[in-house]
This record gives structure tokens, C-alpha cells and sequence, in this order.
């Protein structure tokens, strides 16, 4: 939960960092400026239930977030970065350097989002939030600009992203006339159990939508040779606490992949993060399957150069056409009461239910 509270709505707005120049301090500056006014700017708002017009004048609460944090720091280090992040974020002379630098990239951010919203409560006389940054879940909301989520590190340099619709939904039909491909969903099977291949079958309900993504950093020279699915817990739980120490006033949306052999120390640095009162609020933790096979069509499918190039090629040669709004209002006649993708379609929402004896 990245805002905590009862009776309160939060105001948020997201920057997505993939898409500025590290270099370019005044656009990032203005970027979360933006940011900052968008959610400040809502807090003149007037609630009619009572109980929540109460909880906004106790404490009104916004959260500027941001997505494409990995990539941004790509661009701005280089692919010495993605190497010390496959050594694990050692502590060298190199390592301490890097972190430094993050600090004061998360730190300029933070601080600007804090001193826009304060001066702009105090320019309207609006009670100042006394928290304003978080990083909010952003997965298919990245896939806009091809940003790896949140804070994350992408699952790889290319992969094919698979976001599941209803059966001829108008946003599927309309992927299918920009090109891409469409496949049964993982729930939808015949009488023996076995994947249905047609999405066109009866017995298919859902359609899963595949995107071949590349991250805007993929062609750096030398970022291909990072495995980027071997990072290990300990540098994402290092990654996601810079983030959450030197940005992050709420909390921060973060799930960290492990293997077996890693969760004792996993949870070992979990143990030392709230015994020394480090800022750590909470983390989900995923398990890590590197046999793709035993979860047949992932949300996310890491690909090779050559794939990707090929699924490309073969996408082009099936659009039909360049504008997908234009395609989309032919299916779309705003008469469905839903339309979209899946309230939840990542590898966590498929793992089985527990049930209770």
C-alpha cells in the first residue's frame, strides 16, 4: 500500500522519467514542477461526504510519483551502471559514486515537489501536505512510453509484454488492425486441460494482446551482455531503498524478484532495515521462475535482438493501418459499460488463490 490512511482520497500525478534528459536539470526541474501543481491544484476541491471532506482538512494528501526511474539512470550513467548492478551494487569506490549521484538526482526531485506544493498551498491558503512523494504502481501505464516500471529494472532489454482483454474487446480489435498478435489467455482451455492455440474458438473468453517492447536504452553498446534477470535481491532491495530513503515521503510501490537460495539474506536485510529504523515501510516478494514453461504465456516474456527485429517485421506486415485512434473509434462506440485491459494481468494476479480450510 503506497499511501496509508482511512477516509481519504490521494491526489497523484506520475512523471515518466525515460522520457528527460538526465543532463537537463531545468526540464526535470519543470517535469515535476508540473507534477507538483497538478495534485496541489486538486486540493481545492470540495467533497460532499462529510467524513471525507474531514480527513482532507486533517491532512490532505497528494503523491507525485514517477516511472522509468532504471532507464533514467541508464542514460545518465551508461553501461557501467547496468555492470555494477550485475556485480550486486558492491560497496567500491565505483558503487559509492553511482549512489551518491542517485541521491542527488532522487533528492533535487523531492525537493522541488515539496517546495511547488508548499508554496502553492500557502500562495491559496490551503493546509500544506506534509507528505508529497510516493511511487505508485505503473505497469501497463508504462508501457505508453515504453518505461520499465516504477523504480524496477525491466524484465529484459526486449520482450514481448502480454496484456489480456475480453474476447473482442475494442482496444484488442484495434491491436489486431495495428498488427499485433492475439492469443487465447491462459484460462481459456479445452476439455483435457490443454492451451487453446485459436482466439477465435467459442471456448475462448479472454484474448491476450502481444507486444514486442524494446527498452529506449536496448541498442547502448555493451547492454546486451547484461542479463538483466540475474540481478539479484539484495541489489533490488539497495536500488528500491535509495529510492525510498531519498524520494519517497509515502511509500514505495516495490517487488522484488528472488530465488530460493536468496531468501535468507533477503530476509536478513529486511531484519537490519527496520531494526535500524532505515525508512522501510514494505516490499512484496515474487518468486523468480526461470523456466518459462512452467508458467506458459507470462504477462512478460524476455526475447532475444533477432526475435524482437522479427515480431517487428511481422507486425508491420500485418497493420492495416498507421492510426490506431482512428481504428479504435471504429469498434469503439462508447456503449460498454467496461473497456480495457484487466483489472490485473501481471505474473503475480496468476498465481492460485489460497483457500481456507
Amino acid at each position: 500500500m503506497e499511501i496509508i490512511g482511512s477516509n481519504f482520497h490521494c491526489n497523484l500525478a506520475e512523471i515518466h522519467l525515460n522520457q528527460i534528459d538526465p543532463d537537463n536539470y531545468k526540464e526535470q526541474e519543470e517535469a515535476f514542477t508540473a507534477g507538483a501543481l497538478s495534485v496541489a491544484g486538486l486540493l481545492h476541491h470540495k467533497f460532499i461526504e462529510p467524513r471525507y471532506q474531514y480527513s482532507r482538512e486533517l491532512d490532505p494528501i497528494v503523491g507525485v510519483s514517477f516511472t522509468g526511474l532504471f532507464d533514467f539512470f541508464v542514460q545518465a550513467f551508461g553501461v557501467d551502471w547496468l555492470r555494477w548492478w550485475a556485480e550486486g551494487r558492491p560497496a567500491t569506490a565505483q558503487g559509492l559514486a553511482f549512489k551518491r549521484r542517485e541521491e542527488e538526482y532522487l533528492s533535487f526531485w523531492k525537493n522541488t515537489v515539496q517546495r511547488v506544493v508548499w508554496e502553492y498551498c500557502d500562495r491559496h491558503n490551503i493546509k500544506r501536505p506534509n507528505r508529497c512523494t510516493t511511487v505508485q504502481p505503473s505497469g501497463t501505464k508504462s508501457l505508453l512510453t515504453s518505461a520499465s516500471p516504477g523504480w524496477h529494472p525491466p524484465k529484459a532489454q526486449r520482450f514481448l509484454r502480454r496484456i489480456t482483454f475480453r474476447k473482442n474487446d475494442p482496444v484488442a480489435l484495434a491491436c489486431i488492425d495495428y498488427g499485433y498478435n492475439v492469443i487465447p489467455s491462459q484460462a481459456d482451455k479445452d476439455e483435457q486441460g490443454n492451451l487453446l492455440n485459436d482466439p477465435l474458438d467459442a471456448r475462448v473468453s479472454e484474448w491476450l494482446v502481444e507486444i514486442p517492447v524494446a527498452v529506449l536504452w536496448a541498442d547502448l553498446p555493451g547492454a546486451d551482455q547484461i542479463d538483466i534477470s540475474q540481478f539479484n535481491a539484495i541489489a533490488q532491495m539497495d536500488f528500491y531503498m535509495q529510492v525510498q530513503k531519498f524520494y519517497v515521503t509515502h511509500n514505495t510501490s516495490a517487488t522484488i524478484e528472488l530465488r530460493e537460495n536468496e531468501v535468507e539474506a533477503l530476509g536478513t536485510r529486511i531484519y537490519e532495515a527496520i531494526r535500524d529504523d532505515e525508512g522501510y515501510i514494505s516490499a512484496a516478494l515474487l518468486a523468480r521462475f526461470d523456466d518459462l514453461q512452467t508458467f506458459p504465456r507470462l504477462p512478460f516474456e524476455p526475447i532475444t535482438k533477432q526475435q524482437y527485429e522479427q515480431l517487428m517485421k511481422e507486425v508491420e506486415m500485418r497493420r492495416q493501418t498507421e492510426d490506431f485512434h482512428a481504428v479504435l473509434s471504429r469498434y469503439d462506440f462508447g456503449e460498454l459499460i467496461e473497456a480495457g485491459p484487466a483489472g490485473c494481468d501481471s505474473d503475480k494476479c496468476m498465481m492460485p488463490e489460497q483457500t481456507s480450510m
